[in-house]
């Protein structure tokens, strides 16, 4: 990893979403936070990963990297408290089902029972004040844009519009505009990053990177459906960086982007099967279900780092992964 000094750290983080899997980050965040001389610049977050980077940026504001691991930790015991996730499907199958078979004209999707979570939680100030840079992706629906939300930009209303499962909840308007989650648009999305890549980019996956089996099940069939439509716009984005790092190495006048490429560190810490498959269900917020994903996360980093961490992030190892 690149250090400025023998006691510095500088990371920016892509934190990918996925519902209750998004506790798998969160055991992969506390152990990078009792990194030695950690330095974040900059957060980018996708609907639960969204939420991730909110509450590690707001507790950062307050007390550091220990005050990062103490809010993530607040944050996802609070989401066990109100088993949020399970509620929302409960109450929207059976909003769907009444609506369906007896109320055609009206849509179950009334309410976003995930509000009071959001509003009571998150400091607004406190995210736009902290020294850590946060980016909220969400889906414009009009078009299916990915907007990035950050600065004076950020608001509950953000973090809501970030985690919007249509199915699920009513799109959030923002300024006139209807927003849906982000992960169909950039889950995590990475050029909010990329304005200084000389830092090292560590993106957290809830997916992993390459399927274990061919799902043959229809509830695992659906899983990985789920899983490909919201990963589709990331693995395109690695793409094009990768390729866009390779013509760099072969110009002899590149870019200035370009040479920025090739500066580029990139990391990914993911699990190395389907979270579902092994008995997570991404709606399952019970408390035991949550820690289990975060000791799986905790682990995942800790072996991530005993490999990786001292060593210079491999840019030519990312970009053969991506282009082949």
């Amino acid at each position: 990893m690149q250090r400025n000094n023998a006691a510095e750290l500088l990371i920016k983080l892509a934190l990918q979403g996925g519902g209750a899997h998004g506790a798998f980050t969160w055991g992969v965040l506390d152990r990078v936070l009792q990194v030695p001389g950690l330095q974040i610049s900059a957060v980018s977050g996708t609907s639960s990963g969204a939420m991730n980077a909110a509450a590690l940026v707001q507790g950062w504001q307050r007390g550091g990297a220990e005050g990062a691991r103490a809010a993530l930790a607040e944050f996802w015991e609070a989401v066990a408290k109100h088993n949020a996730m399970a509620d929302w499907w409960a109450a929207g199958a059976r909003a769907w089902s009444d609506s369906a078979w007896f109320k055609p004209s009206v849509s179950p999707l009334s309410f976003n029972a995930m509000r009071p979570l959001v509003e009571g939680f998150f400091d607004i100030d406190a995210l736009r004040r902290s020294p850590i840079a946060l980016h909220v992706a969400a889906t414009r629906v009009r078009d299916g844009a990915l907007v990035v939300f950050q600065g004076d930009d950020l608001s509950h209303e953000a973090l809501l519009a970030s985690s919007c499962l249509p199915q699920w909840f009513p799109a959030v308007e923002i300024d006139g505009e209807a927003y849906w989650d982000g992960g169909f648009a950039g889950n995590p999305a990475l050029e909010p990053l990329l304005t200084d890549p000389g830092d090292v980019l560590l993106c957290v996956l809830v997916q992993p990177l390459q399927l274990g089996q061919i799902p043959r099940q229809s509830s695992d069939i659906l899983d990985v459906s789920a899983q490909l439509a919201f990963g589709t716009a990331f693995r395109r984005e690695l793409r094009d960086l990768a390729i866009s790092r390779r013509r760099a190495d072969q110009r002899f006048l590149p870019s200035t982007r370009e040479r920025l490429l090739r500066r580029l560190q990139l990391e990914i810490i993911a699990p190395d099967d389907g979270l579902g498959a092994l008995g997570h269900a991404a709606t399952d917020t019970r408390l035991h279900q949550l820690q289990a994903l975060r000791e799986r996360g905790y682990a995942a980093a800790d072996t991530w780092w005993q490999r990786h961490g001292e060593a210079a992030g491999d840019a030519a190892g990312w970009v053969e992964q991506f282009v082949g």
